[in-house]
């Protein structure tokens, strides 16, 4: 049988149709050329396909010429087709290049210019013809390029007709302008409106090569909008009319749009036909001037004789008439026009023409009610709480608001609710005229909707200790930390800054103490204070648009919150109240703070900084008079501020504290995504510190850590943790029962006969004895060890160990119960330690006493063998 072997070629070249893998020209391995099937020959090394065929290209034949679409790499001498965009004839083909789609359609995806389609085998809008009938083609419209191209379908795809011609031309083929427009559409292509002015105009449509607009009478222009001489009115009553000047009072005939004549000196109207003020006696050349300087020159028109001007007395007309204001020579008095009910008197203020008004009236004239009253003239007071109104409708000063309505009805702050807006919305507390909302909702993080104004507090002032004399300087994020520089000079504490600046850069500032630290939620509505001075060359620095006071707390310990204030000037004590509120508090990317935002903080607050670097170029700065208002409970006295805005909530089962913030005895903080936070799923769970779940502790008690969950005062002779088990000398199952831990009978439950400190349970009612001391065996320690006796199991009963002799007494143990040694011969009592009559005993042995020469033997050997010890 013939085999056939693989085209291996181990030196030299590969042969036709073959390329070398894994080798130089004389070692390696051939192998096939990857050509899909369009071509005989590849490049030995490279492998690169040579003379592709089948209208393909590429390294391995593997893409279509450019004019054909398909897949190459099927291996068919079909693979790539010749596109058809839309005809394959070549003088219907408009696109070089085409592709299959995802849905396997033909697409022609470069079409010229004038045809469109995903085969090219349309005209494009502006263009005409049938693209996809043999010898067909798309022409540009014969519309003298003045389509409107932005609206599809400006002329006929198929005869190319003109549709829609281009704002402000017109005809068949786009040659002319338009009706209302003039200019030339074939060369300049400048057609413009013809804008005849509608009241000169008997027609909006001009001239479409001059422009001319057809007019009316008297009128003149290209566009209509002109009265021919002395005719005027074309842009006031719509027509040309006359002017008709007076002949002796004006200088021409000619008048302006108004009508208006030019008159001749002292002469006025609008036809020149009188005489002006302070001239009299018309006549051809004008009029004279009076004689009357004292009155402004006012005098007659036709005698001249002076007269008073209006509202005046005095023989020179120099004073204002009773109940006038406001003397001019020229124009007199005006009336003073005080409101009879609202003024105190008809007399007004002879220079400012003010009235004075009674108390619920204010005006120039007494003709309103005063902010605080409603209903004029009855002007009845208005009852709207100024720390519930809106402040645009109040008057800081007097402190008092106005009705918004003719009810009474007061226009209330955001949170404030009621006719006379003295009542907090439901959900919010504390009415207040410093809360811009007027009443703050209630945070409780997050536990509750229901709380009230805290009563019963003070404010109380936190301060720094008399011993507290330097603070230290840290850098805005309070990661580098000196007090270099640092001094005390009463009552102030000195930075300066060449030397702060070896160890920081600016902006740097002050670190407040730790009793400004911790819980600070009773700070809400208080204010920090304090004072700042500087020296600098600048008063405008680096530092200038830095943030005046940071703060770092949350529950989460990562929120900063930023208070900027205008920069003080060099060498001037500015002192410093910022509210604690989260008005005009921002966080570092400038979004303002919430309430929410603030409260979090306040929860536990980790450090506060005051700016210590101000202007340019620094040389020292100082602080003093720093302070923290609190609230605490306690009587008011003169020196405490009754605390406002500090929310009491109504708290949930488990939870205490003015705003919920503390766990309540007997329950723990279970921190999100600690063990056992599943099973509190139902609990209420505060923003951002978890959920406060009753203590774990067996039954056996009802404290424990509030943040360990450790159990505290465990009872019922249990301990661990949990109160999970018995005490040492206890056993049983703890299941929550005040008699789960049983005391250990070990064999009995006094004292005196309890001789294992511990024992263990052993089913449900049983135990074991765990610690039996030396001498004492048995599952409860009821019996002697070996070498041990006595009666544990009777009150006052011990074990002891047997003291046989080691001479008189026999190997083994004693009695366990009396304790009486198995005794030699000779030997007698408990311990086998005496000598029986006739006997001689001791360390030497027990013999018999039958004569004095044995017996004498019998002193001799026991006294040789003391004698050796």
């Amino acid at each position: 049988m013939l085999q056939v072997c693989s085209p291996i070629v181990v030196f030299q070249t590969c042969v036709p149709g073959f390329r070398r893998v894994n080798g130089n020209l004389y070692h390696g391995v051939c192998e096939p050329c990857r050509c899909h099937g369009h071509a005989t020959q590849c490049h030995e090394i490279t492998g690169h396909c040579l003379d592709c065929y089948h209208n393909t290209a590429g390294q391995y034949c593997d893409t279509c010429l450019p004019g054909y679409y398909g897949n190459a790499t099927r291996g068919s001498p079909a693979d790539c087709q010749p596109c058809a965009c839309p005809l394959l004839l070549p003088s219907n083909n408009f696109s070089p290049t085409c592709h299959l789609d995802e849905g396997g359609k033909l697409v022609c995806n470069r079409c010229q210019m004038g045809y469109t389609g995903p085969r090219c085998e349309r005209c494009s809008n502006g263009f005409y013809g049938q693209p996809d009938v043999p010898g067909g083609s798309c022409q540009p419209c014969n519309c003298n390029y003045n389509l409107d191209l932005s609206v599809p379908g400006s002329c006929d795809p198929i005869t190319g007709q003109c549709l829609k011609c281009r704002q402000g031309y017109g005809g068949a083929a786009c040659e002319s302008c338009a009706d209302g427009y003039y200019g030339d559409a074939i060369l300049a292509k400048n057609c413009q409106p013809c804008q005849c002015h509608i009241n000169g105009s008997l027609s909006e449509v001009c001239n479409k090569e001059s422009g001319q607009c057809p007019c009316k009478e008297d009128v003149l222009g290209r566009q209509c909008d002109k009265c021919k001489p002395e005719t005027h009115g074309i842009t006031t009553g719509g027509v040309c009319v006359p002017c008709h000047c007076n002949s002796f009072g004006s200088k021409s005939f000619d008048c302006d749009d108004l009508g208006q004549c030019r008159c001749q000196p002292g002469v006025s109207g609008p036809k020149c036909d009188r005489c002006s003020r302070g001239f009299f006696n018309f006549q051809e050349g004008g009029c004279t001037a009076c004689q009357c300087s004292h009155v402004g020159n006012n005098c007659d028109a036709n005698t001249g004789q002076c007269i008073c001007p209006p509202n005046t007395i005095g023989e020179r007309c120099d004073r204002c008439a009773p109940n006038h204001w406001g003397h001019d020579i020229t124009t007199g008095c005006k009336e003073c026009g005080c409101n009879v009910v609202g003024s105190l008197s008809q007399q007004c203020n002879m220079n400012t023409g003010c009235c004075s008004c009674r108390e619920s009236f204010r005006g120039e004239k007494c003709d309103e009610c005063q902010i605080g009253y409603r209903d004029f003239p009855q002007c009845i007071r208005c009852e709207c709480s100024f720390a519930g109104s809106d402040s645009q409708s109040c008057d800081m000063e007097r402190r008092v608001c106005a009705c918004a309505d003719q009810t009474g009805k007061c226009s209330c702050k955001v949170n404030v609710e009621g006719s006379n807006c003295d009542r907090c919305k439901p959900d919010t507390f504390g009415l207040s005229a410093r809360n811009p909302l007027g009443c703050s909702k209630c945070y409780c993080y997050g536990l509750t909707h229901s709380c009230t104004e805290a009563q019963g507090l003070i404010r109380m002032w936190l301060t720094l200790k008399p011993e507290q004399k330097e603070l230290p300087l840290v850098d805005k994020f309070n990661t580098v930390k000196t007090r270099s520089g640092v001094s005390f000079q009463h009552p102030e504490i000195i930075a300066r800054a060449e030397q702060a600046a070896e160890t920081l850069s600016e902006p740097f500032y002050w670190l407040l103490p730790e009793q400004f630290t911790g819980s600070m939620i009773t700070a809400y509505g208080g204010q920090l204070k304090y004072a700042v001075y500087y020296e600098a060359r600048d008063e405008t620095g680096p530092s200038s648009y830095e943030p005046q006071v940071i703060v770092k707390g949350g529950p989460n310990h990562n929120m900063l919150m930023f208070r900027h204030i205008t920069g003080i000037q060099i060498g001037q004590l500015t002192r410093h109240e910022i509210d604690m509120t989260e008005h005009e508090w921002e966080f570092a990317d400038g979004r303002p703070m919430t309430r929410e935002d603030f409260m979090d903080i306040l929860f536990h607050v980790d450090y506060i900084l005051i700016k210590a670097s101000h202007g340019n170029l620094m040389r020292h700065s100082r602080v003093s008079e720093i302070s923290l208002t609190v609230a605490e409970e306690g009587p008011r006295s003169e020196d405490g501020e009754k605390a406002h805005q500090i929310e009491k909530c109504d708290c949930p089962a488990g939870y205490s504290g003015l705003s919920c913030e503390e766990c309540a005895a007997g329950f723990y903080r279970l921190r999100t995504g600690s063990a056992g936070s599943s099973s509190a799923a139902r609990v209420p769970t505060a923003a951002g510190m978890g959920s406060c779940v009753q203590c774990q502790c067996s039954g056996h008690s009802s404290t424990c850590d509030p943040e360990t969950s450790i159990c505290q005062n465990c009872q019922d002779n249990t301990e661990g943790d949990r109160c999970e088990r018995c005490m040492p000398g206890f056993y049983g199952v703890v299941r929550g029962s005040s008699d789960d831990c049983k005391p250990c009978a070990c064999p009995l439950p006094n004292p005196e006969n309890n001789f294992s400190p511990t024992c263990i349970a052993e089913g449900l009612d049983d135990y074991r004895c765990t610690a039996c001391p030396e001498g004492y065996e048995g599952k409860y320690c009821e019996r002697c060890a070996t070498g041990y006796h006595g009666n544990p199991r009777m009150p006052g009963g011990r074990c002891e160990e047997c003291k046989c002799s080691s001479w008189g007494a026999l190997a083994g143990p004693c009695d366990s119960v009396t304790g009486q040694c198995r005794c030699r011969v000779g030997a007698s009592g408990t311990s086998c330690d005496q000598c029986m009559d006739r006997h001689v005993c001791g360390p030497a042995g027990i013999i018999c006493k039958t004569n004095n020469f044995i017996q004498n033997i019998c002193f001799i050997y026991i006294f040789f063998y003391h004698l050796r010890r």
